[in-house]
C-alpha cells in the first residue's frame, strides 16, 4: 500500500516508520520546514553551536512503550538524561527542587530535540513545506485509481491507499472541511471540534557574557507571564554563550494573540517578568527569537489510541496527542498502535 500521512511529528513518524517496516510505502507530508513538530529546534542566528528546543524542551514518560522508545534513543547516541529535577520560584523565591514534582528521569539531545524527528524520518519519504489542505474520496475502483487523492496547497495532488492524519485536532478538523465528502466523518466531527488548544509563546534568549544559571529547567508559579524557563546550555556546550527559552502562561498568550499586540511588546512584558525572576542581567541578552506555538498541548482529548474510518475500501486514521491524553508519550503511544494495527490488518 501507498500510505499519505499528514503531519511530520512523533506521532505520524511514528506511525510512518511501523508501516514503511512492515513493507508499505510512505510518504509524509509535512507544512513547515523541519520534521517533528513539537520536538524541534532552532539555531542562534549570531552564535554557532547556540540551541533552542523552543517546542518540548525534553521527552520524558512512564507507558512501557515509551520508555522503550527513549532507551532505544540512548542507545543510539540520539538522547541523553538530562535530569531528575527542576527548580522552583513562587514568584517571590527561587529553591531548588519542585515541592510537588518528584524526581523523574528527563532526556534530551544535545544536537536539539528535532534530532528525534530526524531520526524517525529515515524510514520515510518526508515532504517538507508540502502543505495538505484537503483530500478526495476518488472511488475503490482500486484497479484503476488509488483511493484517495490528498490535495495539496501548490495546486499540485497526490493518490494514495490511505491516509494518516497526525496534525493538532484542530487542524484536523480544517482538513476534513476541505474534504469532498464529509459523510463518513459526520460520526467524529463534533468530537474534533470540541479539542481545545491555549497559545503559549517560547521566547529564545542568547547572552554573550552573563552568569550561567545553575538549573537545568525552571517551573514558575505565581507569575502573570511566564511558566518556564528552559536553561539551554544545561543540555550542550554553547562555548560559554548562555541560552535560555522562556515559556509563557497560557491566559497571557491568548489575551495577546485575540487583541492583535505587536510581537515586540509581548518581548518587553516578558523580558520584564524575566528580570524579576532571574535579575537584572536577564533584560540584558543579545539576541531573541519568539515562537507562537497556536496549539501546543490539548486541554481535552479522546479516550481511545486512535480512530479508525472508512473500512478496507478507503482507510483513513487520525493520531496525535489529542488520543488518550495530551503530552508528547501519548502522542507516541498513538502512532504506535495505529502503525501496528494498520501494519497486522494490510499485512497482505
Amino acid at each position: 500500500m501507498l500510505i499519505g500521512i499528514i503531519g511530520a511529528g512523533i506521532s505520524g513518524l511514528t506511525a510512518g516508520r511501523i508501516l514503511a517496516k512492515a513493507g508499505h510505502e510512505v510518504v509524509v507530508f509535512e507544512k513547515s520546514r523541519g520534521y517533528g513538530g513539537r520536538i524541534c529546534t532552532r539555531y542562534s542566528n549570531k552564535y554557532e553551536g547556540v540551541r533552542f528546543d523552543h517546542g518540548a524542551p525534553y521527552i520524558s514518560g512512564d507507558d512501557p512503550l515509551f520508555l522503550e522508545f527513549i532507551q532505544e534513543l540512548t542507545e543510539k547516541g540520539v538522547a541523553r538524561k538530562w535530569t531528575d529535577t527542576f527548580h522552583f520560584h513562587d514568584g517571590e523565591k527561587m529553591y531548588d527542587k519542585h515541592p510537588n514534582m518528584p524526581p523523574k528521569s528527563r532526556y534530551v539531545c544535545e544536537d536539539g530535540m528535532n534530532a528525534i524527528g530526524k531520526y524517525l524520518s529515515r524510514w520515510v519519504d518526508v515532504r517538507l513545506n508540502s502543505r495538505v489542505i484537503g483530500f478526495t474520496y476518488q472511488g475503490d475502483r482500486r484497479t484503476t485509481k488509488r483511493a484517495w487523492m490528498l490535495n495539496l496547497e501548490n495546486f499540485d495532488t497526490f493518490e494514495v491507499d490511505a491516509i494518516v492524519v497526525a496534525a493538532p485536532a484542530v487542524q484536523a478538523y480544517g482538513l476534513i472541511e476541505n474534504s469532498i465528502d464529509e459523510t463518513m466523518f459526520k460520526t467524529i466531527i463534533k468530537d474534533i471540534d470540541s479539542v481545545l488548544y491555549s497559545p503559549k509563546h517560547a521566547l529564545m534568549l542568547a547572552y554573550e557574557d552573563a552568569p550561567a544559571p545553575d538549573f537545568a529547567g525552571l517551573v514558575v508559579s505565581n507569575n502573570p507571564v511566564i511558566s518556564w524557563i528552559c536553561n539551554e546550555n544545561s543540555k550542550r556546550n554553547t562555548d560559554g554563550k548562555v541560552a535560555l527559552t522562556v515559556h509563557t502562561q497560557s491566559d497571557f498568550s491568548k489575551k495577546h494573540v485575540f487583541d492583535g499586540t505587536a510581537p515586540e511588546i509581548i518581548e518587553l512584558e516578558i523580558a520584564q517578568q524575566l528580570r524579576k525572576v532571574l535579575g537584572d542581567w536577564a533584560g540584558r541578552y543579545d539576541e531573541s527569537q519568539m515562537r507562537l506555538w497556536r496549539y501546543p498541548q490539548p486541554g481535552n482529548y479522546f479516550d481511545k489510541d486512535f480512530v479508525e474510518l472508512g473500512g478496507d475500501i478507503k482507510p483513513i486514521a487520525l493520531t496525535g496527542d489529542y488520543m488518550r491524553g495530551k503530552t508528547l508519550e501519548h502522542a507516541f503511544v498513538s502512532g504506535y498502535k495505529l502503525g501496528h494495527h494498520w501494519a497486522n490488518r494490510f499485512s497482505k
